[in-house]
């Protein structure tokens, strides 16, 4: 007998338990994303890889800036920030310098803020950790551009990123300018414009914050 009633009293728990699991369940189903679904979605919207190279922009947002850019969701036309015309450029060693300041600079403002890439012979990539834009360097034989791509970037990227670029102006102002012993045919790049190459391609950027020392 009381065998008989362990056994019944057993199969009822049984049958509780796996009531309150498919109940629990289809509430679950009804209330949260599963993790494959979230990740899906957040790959749409973000669609960036540290591991990709601009080559491949299926995975990069559009444009995005004013209304009507917003309005263009083509992943693969990124946005042009900047462009600087010039007469000259030795693609090699500006690849080169502009590709170790970047290196550089990956650990701005904290470790892991950025990941720097060579996409291809006159493109360096600049991946922001949140994964929500990222921006190439485009150089060709007469001009330096700055590319972004992303759907839609984070308030942080678009901060950093504008930090960035005012400092690798200043980088590419230097190798440009600095050193009047410099014969403008050994120069790394020589600018269309030189007096305002640099503060046209400052326009399209947040205003620089200042810094200690600044009036």
């Amino acid at each position: 007998i009381k065998s008989q009633s362990f056994c019944k009293m057993k199969s009822s728990i049984i049958t509780v338990a796996a009531f309150l699991f498919l109940s629990f369940a289809a509430h679950a189903c009804e209330g949260f994303s599963t993790p494959n679904s979230f990740s899906s979605a957040r790959s749409a919207n973000v669609g960036v890889a540290s591991s990709v190279s601009s080559t491949q922009l299926g995975l990069f947002g559009g444009l995005f800036g004013n209304k009507k850019e917003e309005e263009n969701t083509d992943p693969s036309i990124p946005k042009r920030v900047f462009e600087i015309p010039c007469t000259q450029i030795k693609l090699g060693g500006l690849r080169f310098c502009l590709g170790l300041y970047l290196i550089g600079q990956q650990g701005t403002p904290v470790k892991g803020s950025w990941k720097a890439n060579q996409a291809s012979e006159g493109v360096l990539d600049m991946y922001y950790m949140d994964n929500t834009a990222m921006f190439s360097v485009v150089l060709t034989e007469n001009s330096v551009s700055i590319d972004r791509y992303g759907l839609t970037p984070s308030i942080q990227y678009q901060l950093q990123e504008s930090l960035l670029l005012h400092t690798l102006l200043d980088e590419i102002q230097a190798l440009a300018l600095e050193g009047e012993e410099v014969d403008e045919e050994n120069r790394l790049l020589v600018f269309s414009n030189p007096e305002e190459a640099v503060s046209d391609a400052r326009k399209y950027l947040a205003a620089r914050p200042l810094e200690a020392g600044d009036v």
